[in-house]
């Protein structure tokens, strides 16, 4: 992230990730921990207050507390209704989430959001809770077509679930289970926030039309293995305001983010799709698979890190999976296995 925005984080920063756990319903862990962080953990309203506070200085202009109400392709231009007064531009990106006003005005039959979040935000009061301080907590098998976490963040923990939104009747379920098999005493009452996740599920839609596109989760890039949008939303983002750039010197013609966006993110995104449906389909299965495979663990981390990126991550997985299992879960047989295969059939 840092050598995206090229913005220094440090004083962001509010917890150093050197520990990871994973369990499966809230038995069984698996740990590893790292000499070096495997992530950093910060506040969203402090990381977004330093994003609008670097635009301005770069010459942004900053409308706070004011609501779009509804946008209208004009011509070579777009209106914007910002609370009854109408703004005109040359271009329009819409970055305002997963139910965001852009694409529901502009872009007609945009996928809608596959995933629903619920998290609360508590106290680290006890020596349990306190424990989990440096090191996250993903549980796997509870949550349909998702998993719960546990973020820590200075004295507090995000502590919160994704599911399906087919499932989304049975987050709140889940979510006071797994408080209640993590360590967390009777929180079960805990106030708590929820959110549309549109995961990317899939193929290519349409993310510009005429003068207007779009990014981040109106776009519906959002890593469908764990849920995690902003890496996506900063580089598409990034991506946008090259477009538009370009654009501006050929009249209008915003193309190129299209293709940039299908070289540059969607690929990663196919390839963390592909093990999130596996994942999902036998959670239980991929524990005893990891359990087994710690390797995997420390390619998780290098993923997080930015060291690794999710295809060659997936290609590890796969090949370091037994090829009976591998068959079970759908995957990809590896490559030196179909070649030996191809030999002894009698193929080139």
């Amino acid at each position: 992230m840092e050598e995206l925005l090229k913005l220094d984080l440090a004083d962001l920063i509010e917890e150093q990730i050197t520990g990871i756990t994973f369990t499966c319903r809230g038995r069984d862990p698996i740990q590893a921990t790292f000499t070096e962080p495997m992530a950093y953990m910060v506040r969203r309203d402090r990381f977004d207050q330093a994003l609008c506070l670097r635009a301005v200085e770069a010459g942004a202009e900053l409308h706070d507390g004011q609501v779009v109400r509804a946008v209208r392709q004009a011509g070579s231009r777009v209106e914007v209704d910002l609370d009854g007064k109408t703004e005109i531009t040359d271009f329009l990106v819409g970055a305002d989430g997963a139910s965001g006003v852009v694409a529901r005005d502009l872009f007609p039959g945009h996928p809608q959001p596959s995933a629903v979040g619920l998290d609360a935000e508590l106290l680290l009061t006890s020596t349990a809770e306190a424990a989990l301080k440096s090191r996250v907590v993903l549980d796997v098998g509870r949550a349909p077509g998702g998993y719960c976490w546990v973020f820590p963040k200075h004295n507090i923990a995000s502590v919160g679930v994704m599911v399906g939104r087919g499932a989304a009747k049975r987050a709140s379920r889940c979510l006071t289970a797994f408080l209640g098999s993590g360590g967390f005493g009777d929180r079960g009452a805990a106030r708590t926030h929820g959110a549309l996740i549109p995961l990317h599920l899939g193929g290519t839609t349409s993310l510009h039309r005429r003068r207007a596109l779009l990014a981040g989760d109106a776009a519906a890039l959002v890593d469908p293995f764990l849920g995690e949008g902003i890496y996506y939303a900063v580089q598409s983002g990034q991506l946008a305001a090259r477009a538009i750039l370009e654009a501006a010197s050929n009249g209008g013609d915003l193309m190129w983010y299209q293709m940039a966006i299908s070289t540059e993110i969607i690929p990663e995104l196919e390839a963390a799709g592909g093990l999130s449906r596996q994942a999902h389909r036998l959670p239980w299965l991929w524990f005893k698979v990891l359990k087994r495979r710690r390797g995997t663990i420390d390619h998780f981390r290098k993923v997080l890190m930015g060291e690794e990126n999710y295809r060659s991550f997936a290609e590890r997985v796969w090949a370091e999976i037994p090829r009976p299992l591998a068959l079970l879960l759908g995957g990809p047989v590896p490559s030196s296995i179909g070649a030996e295969q191809s030999r002894r059939s009698g193929g080139p």
